[in-house]
């Protein structure tokens, strides 16, 4: 498809994250940016694209080597308006060969010309909002679409030749049992994806959910919650899924690209409202309002929400936070040459209580999280990293 051809030879590879903030429906947990009124997609997109070419300078001397369209539900776009914004990228960066290219979708906005369409313009990634195989549940959730339909979009993404596909699940949800919950997991085991999501519900206080005091009261409290995560690591487990990261089991070289560049501080650039980038220890943000960033697409001041310039120091926090959500944890050594300090000598003594508790293992290269330990991971991290 014309723009859309990848380059070789890489030099310093950079994420893509597109935010794309329409939806159907707005889901009673969700927290996320998003809007429901879908008239402004077009004026959309050509904001976007138009932001996208003002950042030609800085897409020089990068590799591109994953691109996530997320959202919202990017899927709810007309398959022309994501031609158009891919081609945009292609035009600007230099997008490598074999780049991960991944799109989120809802099931109930699917169907296969449009997943034709999307295999036709690169993207090479399918990730599919489940959420539960159980009905009820999602009406509790508010999602748009019963089980069959997420069976019948991930028949034709298949038909399609999607071979990485990924299924979010949502677990702990209000009145959810061990019981519901592996009724899930069977179903989606059956389905054999590449990748699987797998989160504990979080509840918002701004979100429907975090309103109603009803549903706080029938979340399952943490012991189901510890029983449940540890009872479905395993069923994952016996699948040949490997756990990668504290939510995410993959097949064989299926773990996520572009997420695993968040957890480990690669570089990535952000377009959309309250899309994040990371780039040259800086951090910013764009406003979370749909009409200022259409009006102010080509004012990149006018856009920022959030700016800040990170110290070395800032950057090696983030590191540890975010490298132990990874399975494989913190490397000694790569810490050693990224930031020029030991990792032993500055943390050995706070991390001796969680490794006596098995909460935190060594490795033969570093320190990562057990599994008991992925689950209290926040106060962990807040016990050596010293947050208040």
């Amino acid at each position: 498809m014309k723009g859309m051809i990848g380059v070789t030879s890489p030099d310093k590879s950079l994420g893509i994250y597109i935010h794309v903030p329409f939806c159907a429906g707005k889901c009673a947990y969700c927290d996320f940016y998003s809007i429901t009124d879908t008239e402004a997609m077009h004026d959309y997109m050509l904001a976007l694209t138009g932001h996208i070419r003002s950042k030609k300078k800085t897409a020089k001397k990068r590799i591109v080597d994953s691109i996530y369209i997320g959202g919202g539900t990017p899927s709810i776009l007309p398959a022309s308006y994501t031609e158009k914004i891919l081609e945009t990228v292609y035009d600007v960066f230099n997008v490598a060969e074999d780049a991960e290219i991944s799109m989120e979708a809802n099931p109930g906005t699917l169907d296969g010309t449009k997943l034709a369409a999307y295999r036709s313009m690169n993207i090479n990634r399918l990730s599919i909002g489940l959420q539960s195989a159980d009905n009820a549940e999602l009406k509790k959730l508010s999602r748009i679409h019963t089980r069959e339909d997420f069976e019948n979009s991930f028949m034709l993404a298949r038909m399609e030749g999607f071979d990485n596909i990924n299924v979010d699940v949502i677990y702990a949800l209000p009145n959810q049992t061990k019981e519901s919950l592996k009724g899930t997991l069977d179903y989606v085991l059956s389905m054999a994806p590449e990748h699987i999501s797998f989160y504990g519900l979080k509840v918002e206080n701004n979100t429907p959910f975090g309103k109603d005091p009803l549903i706080k009261k029938a979340i399952p409290d943490d012991d189901t919650q510890y029983e449940m995560y540890m009872e479905s690591c395993k069923m994952f487990d016996d699948k040949g899924y490997i756990q990668y990261e504290i939510s995410n089991f993959a097949k064989k070289d299926h773990a996520c690209r572009h997420n695993i560049k968040y957890w480990t501080c690669g570089e990535y650039i952000g377009f959309g409202p309250a899309a994040y980038s990371f780039l040259e220890n800086r951090t910013y943000s764009y406003v979370r309002d749909l009409e200022r960033y259409i009006s102010c697409a080509c004012d990149e001041i006018a856009l920022i929400d959030s700016d800040e310039q990170l110290t070395k120091e800032q950057i090696a926090v983030q590191y540890v936070m975010l490298g132990f959500r990874l399975r494989a944890g913190i490397n000694t050594e790569e810490y050693a040459r990224r930031f020029g300090e030991d990792f032993d000598e500055k943390y050995a003594e706070k991390l001796e209580r969680f490794l006596s508790d098995k909460f935190i293992i060594r490795t033969a290269n570093g320190y990562r999280l057990s599994r008991r330990g992925m689950m209290i991971s926040n106060y962990i991290l807040s016990e050596i990293l010293d947050f208040q």
